[in-house]
């Protein structure tokens, strides 16, 4: 693909900000779409910067205009704390996507570069299904795509080291799944790789392989502290999420992805990457703690 505008959908969020810097320090002009503009005109003062809702169809009108590629890392956060926004996986996942799709199709653009979950094909769960509903979309439309599915992301595993803080951490079944976890750096690496690669479904992870209760006890162990970890059953945990689900859909839908992923096996091929939990861990800490 030929150096030329890149609409980044997400630019604010984990792995959109190292997306974009990635993309200028590689000579591509980058529009920015965000829900606020307001954040983003700090970091990037002369940017091209499009405000929009992405769930909101008429206010992207335009926003693709003269791009030659989309990178859309558009979802709803996975932050167990943050929840003043109480749009569904559906609403934004899949029908944001395919609010922001249509546009892509309108102006013609080339590619559609996807940020989605790794598993999702095999997962039966609210938040991968609305993942996966959209993959359709691009499978049956003529635009070139690349759908890039990671495993869990650092920051989601940051949880932990927050739980560790506080002297007790959960964790749900027995802890023996395996997962290898990635660092959203190197998920923007591949979001841009997918720009020009030829394969329609990029799946990824870092370079280490933990159990769950092994990534826990990492967080007590960064902090110099002895693991102290309560086990919650899978079905305890399926039984809040349904307790939920009247109150606040999102975290009913989030509860349950988490119940399923936590308890079976996340190893997705490796990528070539310096990044490490535990230096991720640390500085964390560090910079919680003001260092």
């Amino acid at each position: 693909m030929e150096t030329g505008t890149i609409l980044v959908a997400g630019a604010g969020g984990h792995t959109g900000k190292h997306i974009v810097p990635m993309l200028i320090e590689q000579g591509y002009a980058v529009r920015l779409l965000t829900r606020s503009k307001s954040r983003l005109v700090a970091l990037y003062p002369n940017a091209d910067i499009f405000e929009a809702d992405i769930t909101d169809a008429a206010s992207l009108r335009g926003v693709c205009k003269d791009v030659q590629a989309v990178i859309s890392t558009i979802g709803a956060s996975l932050d167990m704390n943050d929840f003043r926004d109480k749009r569904s996986f559906h609403e934004i996942d899949f029908g944001g996507n395919k609010n922001l799709f249509v546009e892509a199709e309108r102006a013609n653009v080339q590619k559609f570069v996807y940020l989605s979950a790794f598993g999702g094909e095999t997962t039966n769960t609210t938040y991968t299904n609305e993942h996966e509903a959209f993959v359709q979309i691009l499978k049956k439309s003529s635009m070139k795509y690349a759908v890039v599915r990671p495993t869990g992301f650092f920051y989601v595993n940051g949880e932990f080291l927050k739980m560790a803080q506080k002297g007790r951490a959960m964790m749900i079944g027995d802890g023996t799944a395996r997962t290898n976890p990635i660092h959203e750096a190197d998920v923007a690496k591949a979001c841009i790789d997918g720009l020009t690669s030829t394969e329609t479904s990029i799946n990824i992870g870092g370079a280490e392989t933990f159990t769950r209760k092994e990534i826990i006890e990492l967080a007590f162990r960064v902090l110099g502290k002895k693991p102290v970890i309560s086990s919650v059953p899978y079905g305890m945990m399926h039984f809040a999420s349904k307790l939920a689900r009247p109150i606040n859909r999102r975290l009913s839908d989030l509860v349950e992805f988490g119940s399923v992923v936590s308890t079976k096996d996340c190893v997705a091929p490796a990528m070539q990457t310096q990044q490490r939990l535990e230096e991720y861990f640390c500085a964390m800490a560090e910079e919680e703690n003001g260092v």
